[in-house]
């Protein structure tokens, strides 16, 4: 009966356990103040006190609406507010009755800032203390330009008035007093509560990235001896299908031939997918050779790519245009930057849109940019997929001209390993696309 009375009615299964405390505190004081006030009300009716009646039946009043509207209208901001204001209406009546600001009745205006902040937070504590201070200051004034507060109690009565106000005082301390140490005893609960879950969730990441990093390198070293075991057999079949078609692919009808050739393509194509992936799995497993640095001509190394695939160019009416008008010297690996280089000009060639493909070659004051540029459309949503080695645009190359579908990915890792940076721009206007390479110097 105690908690219902207390609650308010507020369901407590369904109510924010820190608003209910709230709520508890501000009914407390609320029945508090009627009780206490009733006594002092009979007592003022008694002794003829008309300024105490008043102050009473108005702290007795504000206390009574502040319960009806928690009961009610479940409103605790207003009813919060109702409460405080009749604790200062009653510190008021108490202490111009009581002999003025110098006796212990000031207590009751103590508490207006501290039970306004425990129930509306700070700032309500802050604007009721104003208050508070301005009240004492004008009664201070008053005092001191004449004005006498009477303590219209009897003599006779005078020790049990102080006793119950004291009483009174007393109480509403404990009750916030209460609320205070209830509020910082949860605090710490939910506090303790939440490190305990934090504990655990990063527990779980700690093992969550324990189990990534060795499924991880059990994938990394699937792959590395998958690329291994499958490069033999394949070594074979390249080397004994391009055997037979020397013996006899003179003496093989057309069909077969054809068939033959078209044995020794995929297979091509095969190891060079194979190839390119035993090279990522090893730059996962971070047995990449960059420590392997020396200077390096660009223009040599670019010139070496542009003849060897000038045949390629060539099968299908392309041309590769070449500038590079100066040496630029940077260091890297070579094998790993020639693969990039070729990577680069292949795929401008399978996907130009023209009958030519520009590579050109300069030297900045932080390093060598190498673009290269081709006619064609590529659409906003593919551009990350260049170099994505899940999601890769080799399906929709135009041509076939020896380029797996991971060598743009490694190119992409072998740069960003050396430093550099490589990315693709796209002239709308020109209907031109542009790889640019940049490796710092």
């Amino acid at each position: 009966m105690l908690n219902r009375v207390l609650n308010c009615g507020w369901d407590a299964a369904y109510t924010d356990p820190v608003l209910l405390r709230r709520v508890r505190t501000a009914a407390a004081t609320a029945y508090l103040l009627i009780l206490v006030g009733i006594p002092f009300l009979l007592r003022a009716y008694e002794w003829h006190i008309s300024l105490r009646m008043l102050s009473v039946t108005s702290a007795i009043v504000l206390a009574a609406l502040g319960l009806l509207v928690m009961w009610i209208f479940r409103h605790f901001g207003m009813a919060t507010q109702l409460v405080t204001l009749a604790v200062f209406v009653a510190g008021a009546g108490a202490i111009m009755t009581s002999g003025g600001i110098g006796t212990s009745t000031l207590g009751w205006w103590m508490l207006v800032p501290l039970l306004a902040g425990l129930l509306r937070g700070l700032g309500s504590g802050l604007g009721w203390g104003a208050l508070v201070l301005v009240s004492i200051y004008a009664c201070y004034w008053a005092e001191q330009h004449g004005f006498r507060f009477p303590d219209l109690t009897p003599p006779e009565h005078l020790a049990s008035q102080q006793l119950l106000q004291a009483l009174g005082i007393t109480c509403a301390v404990l009750i916030l007093v209460s609320n205070f140490l209830s509020q910082i005893g949860q605090s710490e609960r939910q506090l303790a509560e939440h490190n305990k879950d934090l504990r655990q969730q990063v527990k779980r990441a700690e093992q969550a990235e324990r189990d990534l990093t060795r499924a991880l390198e059990s994938k990394t070293r699937f792959l590395a001896n998958m690329s291994h075991e499958m490069k033999t057999p394949l070594n074979a079949i390249v080397g004994f299908s391009r055997q037979l078609d020397k013996r006899a692919g003179g003496g093989l009808d057309e069909r077969s031939r054809e068939a033959l050739q078209q044995v020794i393509k995929q297979s091509d194509g095969m190891l060079l997918l194979v190839n390119d992936l035993l090279a990522l799995a090893q730059l996962d497993k971070g047995e990449a050779h960059n420590d392997e640095l020396y200077a390096l001509d660009l223009r040599d190394l670019l010139r070496r790519v542009v003849m060897a695939l000038e045949p390629v160019a060539a099968r299908y009416q392309l041309r590769i245009e070449m500038d590079a008008p100066e040496s630029v010297t940077q260091s890297g690996n070579g094998d790993h930057l020639l693969q990039v280089v070729n990577s680069l000009l292949r795929h401008a060639l399978a996907s130009t849109r023209g009958a030519w493909v520009r590579v050109t070659l300069g030297e900045l004051p932080q390093g060598a940019l190498l673009q290269v540029l081709y006619p064609g459309t590529l659409a906003a949503h593919d551009r990350d997929r260049l170099f994505d080695r899940y999601n890769h645009l080799h399906s929709q190359l135009q041509r076939d001209v020896g380029l797996s579908g991971l060598a743009m990915a490694l190119a992409y890792e072998h740069v960003t390993r050396h430093g550099g940076r490589i990315g693709v721009s796209v002239d709308e206007g020109m209907n031109q696309i542009c790889f640019n390479l940049f490796l710092p110097s």
